[in-house]
């Protein structure tokens, strides 16, 4: 029995975890799954970095590397990058990544050797470490100290570098040897981190006003269509992380640098008023492929702030209104500007009738999710028109702080629109590119019966924004 012990011992002795730069890498302690580890990354950067290509390597293949920051590109599991164009990382302000790595639980875990940031060392900091085997410090000779060329395309890499001995590499965002920056490897540089492989940003006029559209609108069609990228600059997608999963949940409208409006239900826990963490929220405006991270305009915020109404009523969704505050201020590009607040009459009547315009991420008519940002066309319609058609819901879940809209044929919007926002153009504004104003968010839908998606055959029930005017100009800190 003591002999078995020691032999465990002894295993677990040889696999354990070790940092190359414990300052920068932490394994986290193991969990019940005995296929996976778990590990945050702090990546820090002495100048400001527009965009993250994180390159991570091992020192075996494993079968899976998982995280929600960015695309995972790799050719042989042992090298990952992971790539999201559209963070900003702002000088000397470290940012933690966690991620997950799956291997076979017959055999020994890979362990991380190195990562590089934009193409520069990271970790082990000084580029030196004191625990990598010789195979590895081959690795780092070709694949680090050179960012000229992929080492595992390049059968000549190792005596390439070899004039390169002498590099000094300092921490990402520092200097470094400029003969390294002739790269012909796309996937060590990140297009915006040097600025001979800069590309340009969309552009903002310095006087651009809220509800403006530079991306040039196509016709809106009244069934469900698809947008193109920049058609909503307002229109925002909140994401709930639970652990190492990132879920989409709901829609939200950005009405100022800081500050996005959605509805109280997308933020709090079911059938309660509590509130959800807000470090549990992540915003990506900009974005326009649902299942996709860096199509141009992406901007990722975290959520520091949720104010929800204070008479919100979860039962019957009263007061269904929340705002969201970000943690730093969105950059005003072509693709992500805010929307006006209303500033018209506020009373139904002025919009009953007219048609107001939706987008979101929703099911589609088939009853599925939507990868692409879509759009509906939908007419306001009275209160009394909207009762009438189903007594025993909307007298249960409209107000006069409500409004019903839709088609009854099929045009809708449906879970997953929730917290979208339902806009109009402004009265006397250009009617080719309108400035276009916030009336109401997608609330509540009648569900169909034994189904957990909306009945596109009943009207929906939006919070009218209008009627909120004081209480989110308030509410704004």
């Amino acid at each position: 029995m003591k002999c078995i012990v020691l032999l465990l011992l002894l295993a677990q002795a040889k696999t354990q975890l070790i940092s190359p730069c414990p300052r920068l890498f932490q394994y986290e302690p193991q969990g019940s799954e005995n296929d996976r580890w778990y590990a945050t990354v702090t990546l820090i950067s002495d100048a400001e970095l527009s965009g993250v290509w994180l390159r991570l390597i091992f020192d075996k293949p494993s079968i899976q590397l998982g995280n929600w920051f960015g695309e995972v590109v790799t050719t042989d599991n042992k090298e990952y990058l992971i790539k999201n164009r559209n963070h900003k990382l702002a000088a000397n302000t470290p940012y933690k990544l966690r991620f997950y790595l799956k291997y076979n639980p017959g055999e020994k875990p890979p362990q991380l050797v190195m990562f590089r940031l934009n193409a520069r060392l990271a970790c082990p900091e000084n580029g030196v470490t004191t625990e990598a085997p010789v195979t590895t410090g081959q690795l780092i000779t070709s694949s680090l100290l050179s960012t000229t060329r992929n080492p595992l395309a390049n059968s000549n890499s190792n005596n390439n570098n070899n004039n390169n001995q002498g590099t000094t590499f300092v921490k990402p965002g520092g200097a470094f040897n400029q003969q390294t920056t002739n790269s012909g490897d796309d996937d060590d540089f990140f297009h915006g981190d040097f600025a001979i492989f800069h590309r340009p940003k969309p552009s903002l006029d310095a006087g651009a006003a809220c509800g403006t559209v530079v991306m040039p609108p196509r016709p809106l069609i009244t069934h469900g269509q698809a947008t193109h990228e920049g058609e909503f600059p307002w229109h925002a997608a909140l994401y709930h992380a639970t652990g190492i999963d990132l879920t989409y949940i709901c829609g939200a409208s950005l009405i100022t640098r800081y500050h996005l409006l959605t509805v109280a239900h997308c933020v709090t826990k079911p059938k309660s008023q509590e509130k959800l963490d807000p470090g549990s929220l992540v915003v990506y405006l900009g974005k326009y492929y649902l299942k996709r991270w860096s199509n141009p305009g992406i901007q990722d915020k975290h959520v520091d702030k949720i104010t929800v109404h204070p008479d919100y009523k979860s039962q019957v969704f009263t007061n269904d209104i929340a705002i969201l505050r970000m943690a730093s201020p969105v950059e005003l590009t072509n693709y992500v500007r805010p929307v006006c607040l209303w500033d018209e009459n506020t009373q139904l009547q002025a919009v009953i009738n007219k048609a107001g315009t939706v987008v979101g991420w929703g099911f589609d008519e088939n009853g599925r999710v939507t990868e692409q940002l879509t759009k509906a066309k939908m007419p306001v319609v009275s209160q009394e028109t909207c009762i009438y058609s189903f007594p025993d819901f909307y007298s249960r879940f409209t107000s006069d702080k409500t409004y019903c809209a839709g088609f009854k044929n099929g045009t809708s919007v449906c879970n997953g629109d929730s917290g979208g926002g339902m806009v109009f153009p402004k009265s006397n504004s250009n009617l080719n590119n309108p400035t276009w104003q916030l009336r109401g968010l997608v609330s509540i839908s009648v569900a169909l019966q034994n189904q957990l998606k909306c009945d596109a055959s009943h009207y929906v029930v939006f919070t009218d924004v209008a009627k909120y005017l004081d209480w989110i100009k308030a509410s704004l800190n």
